[in-house]
C-alpha cells in the first residue's frame, strides 16, 4: 500500500507536466494518421498517376498547403457523391475543390480559395436544332446533365430547373458526355479544362461536343473543412495559406 501511494503522489507531482506536454502536441502529431483529405477523380484538378498516387493540379496545392502547416494526411479519391458525404460527416477531414454555395455555407469550414471553374454549356456538334442563349430557353428546350450534389445541381435548382424533366444527375460528372451521346440529356454544364480532361479520359475527341454559350459567373473552388475538425488543424491550415504580411 505505501508503494502504491508513493507511485501516486509521483503520479500527481508529474500530471501538470503531462498535460502541458499533451498541450504542445504540434498539429502534425495530432493529425498523423487521423487527418483524411477527400476529393474526386476530376483529371483536371485532382486524379491517380499511373503509380496509383493522388495527383493533379489543385491536389499538389493541396499537398503543399499541409506541408507548410506541418500536417500529414490520408488522401482518398471517391465519387464526388460519396466525398461530399464523408466531408460533411466525419471530424478532421478536408474537401477540395469545392465550390462555396449558400446551401454548403453551414457545413463546412471555408479555409481558403485553390482555384475557378468556369460555368459552360455544351451539346453535342451537329445538333444545331439546340441552340438555347439563355437559362429560360434551356428550361424550354433541353435536360440538362449535371452530377449528384455537384455544384452544377446546386446551380440549376437555384434557378427553378425541374429534377428529372429538366435536368437529370449522374454519380460523377464524367458521365454526363456519354449520357449526351445516347440521347438521355442534350446539355451539359462543365469547365471547359474539366470537359477536355473527361474527354480525354473517355477516348472522346474533343470535336464531338460544341459550347453553346457561358454565364459571366463562375464558381470559385476551395479547401474545405469539417465543422468538428480539430481546432489546431483549423489554425495551421489557415495561417499556411494566408501567412501574416511581414512588417
Amino acid at each position: 500500500m505505501t508503494v502504491f501511494r508513493s507511485r501516486l503522489s509521483l503520479l500527481r507531482q508529474r500530471l501538470p507536466w503531462l498535460l502541458l506536454l499533451c498541450a504542445c502536441l504540434s498539429p502534425a502529431a495530432l493529425a498523423d494518421g487521423k487527418l483524411l483529405v477527400v476529393t474526386e477523380n476530376s483529371s483536371w484538378l485532382s486524379t491517380i498517376d499511373p503509380q496509383g498516387n493522388v495527383a493533379g493540379r489543385s491536389t499538389q496545392l493541396v499537398k503543399d498547403i499541409l506541408t507548410r502547416a506541418g500536417l500529414k494526411a490520408n488522401f482518398q479519391v471517391l465519387p464526388w457523391a460519396r466525398a461530399y458525404r464523408v466531408a460533411a460527416t466525419r471530424p478532421n477531414t478536408l474537401i477540395y475543390s469545392i465550390a462555396r454555395t449558400n446551401t454548403r455555407e453551414n457545413l463546412f469550414v471555408w479555409l481558403g480559395q485553390i482555384g475557378h471553374m468556369q460555368r459552360v454549356f455544351y451539346r453535342l456538334n451537329g445538333e444545331t436544332g439546340i441552340a438555347p442563349q439563355s437559362l429560360e430557353q434551356v428550361k424550354s428546350c433541353c435536360k440538362v446533365c449535371v452530377g449528384n450534389h455537384d455544384v452544377q445541381e446546386e446551380f440549376l435548382v437555384k434557378s427553378g430547373f425541374a429534377p428529372g424533366s429538366q435536368y437529370i444527375t449522374t454519380n460523377s460528372q464524367q458521365e454526363c458526355p456519354r449520357l449526351l451521346q445516347s440521347g438521355a440529356a442534350q446539355l451539359l454544364i462543365a469547365d471547359p479544362d474539366q470537359l477536355r480532361s473527361q474527354l480525354a479520359k473517355l477516348k472522346v475527341p474533343e470535336q464531338q461536343f460544341q459550347a453553346i454559350f457561358s454565364l459571366p459567373q463562375g464558381d470559385p473552388l476551395y479547401l474545405a473543412a469539417n465543422p468538428a475538425t480539430d481546432p489546431r488543424i483549423i489554425q495551421a491550415i489557415t495561417e499556411a495559406m494566408h501567412p501574416p504580411h511581414a512588417h
